[in-house]
């Protein structure tokens, strides 16, 4: 009985040293989600981007964490602001209340985090019927913006161009709802949805792979910048897009090997952008992301940061012990 005990004991300990990683964290946003489920874009903040909240909760969703409860709130509170053709506002603080005060910056970025954000929080059963008619109203709106002509969607009706970015992530909708709908047994549905997908994929590289890389753009582009020029060309990892005889592996190299210090001192003029971290840690490129936090981590909740930094920031925290977040980085690590 003794060995017993003591082999339990010696269990216990072992699952207390085991890393944050090894169950999964659940989110929290504190300073950016309220107590009525808004997200603000950033920290203690009098706005909101319904755009940069989704993204957020699903960055996070990658990153491996948890985010039920905060996803939950956030859908609550964002389904009565959805007007009755699908689109959504931004909002600003008046008073003591969030009120609509701009358009959407981009319609079919924001349908397609919407509509993958809420097949990913579904919970086992299925959508309740309030998010499902949610659901359908951004699918149908963001059917509007598909320009038959090209086979990709436009940034919304009164501004007919067509963004590589928000292409990719329509295209990570569509295989996230056939992804939902095989989960729930149906599988004509999961493979309309995934020949979507296949289909906007190839007019993705139709429209947007030119010699040898992406274009932004389907408005031509005076000059070149980070983002959102550098930051396309490895975007479409994330949606498992890749161009002809350019695996994945090979793109992602080259595009650290030429924009790795660029991309990690961004935080100190522009923002950290946490995107090309989770890219990083699709690749299994630990090294970069470790670099990422600890670069990063100083302007936290400044004006360069936003609650999608955030997000990506805590997934990665959460796979460390105390420990190991406070740790300097290893030896032979080149962060500069």
């Amino acid at each position: 009985m003794p060995i017993l005990t003591a082999l339990f004991t010696l269990l216990v300990a072992l699952a207390a040293a085991l890393p944050a990683h090894a169950a999964t964290a659940e989110l929290a946003l504190p300073g950016y989600q309220r107590a009525d489920g808004a997200i603000t874009t950033y920290f203690g903040g009098d706005s909101i981007d319904p755009y940069f909240a989704a993204k957020a909760l699903l960055a996070a969703q990658d990153a491996g964490m948890a985010t039920a409860t905060t996803a939950g709130n956030w859908i609550a509170w964002q389904l009565p602001r959805q007007h009755s053709d699908g689109h959504f506002d931004r909002y600003c603080l008046k008073g003591q209340r969030f009120a609509a005060c701009q358009q959407a910056d981009a319609d079919d970025a924001l349908m397609a985090a919407w509509m993958e954000l809420l097949v990913r929080t579904a919970p086992a059963r299925g959508m309740p019927p309030a998010w499902q008619a949610s659901f359908d109203k951004a699918s149908r709106y963001l059917d509007t913006l598909r320009d038959r002509r090209t086979g990709v969607y436009q940034i919304s009706s009164t501004l007919p161009v067509a963004l590589l970015m928000d292409n990719v992530e329509v295209s990570s909708a569509f295989k996230a709802v056939s992804r939902y709908r095989r989960r729930l047994g149906d599988s004509s549905g999961a493979t309309a949805w995934a020949r979507q997908a296949e289909q906007l994929d190839q007019a993705i590289l139709r429209v947007f792979w030119r010699n040898g890389g992406f274009l932004v753009s389907t408005q031509p582009r005076e000059r070149s910048e980070f983002y959102p020029d550098a930051v396309a060309q490895i975007f479409p990892i994330l949606a498992d897009i890749q161009a002809p005889g350019r695996p994945h592996a090979i793109a992602y190299q080259s595009w650290m090997t030429a924009n790795r210090m660029a991309w990690l001192q961004m935080s100190e003029v522009d923002f950290p952008w946490g995107l090309v971290a989770l890219v990083a840690d699709k690749m299994g490129d630990g090294d970069a992301i470790t670099c990422w936090r600890m670069r990063s981590n100083q302007f936290r909740h400044g004006r360069h940061w936003n609650v999608l930094e955030e997000a990506l920031l805590l997934a990665f925290q959460a796979r460390l012990s105390p420990a190991q977040a406070l740790a300097p980085p290893p030896a032979g690590l080149r962060c500069r």
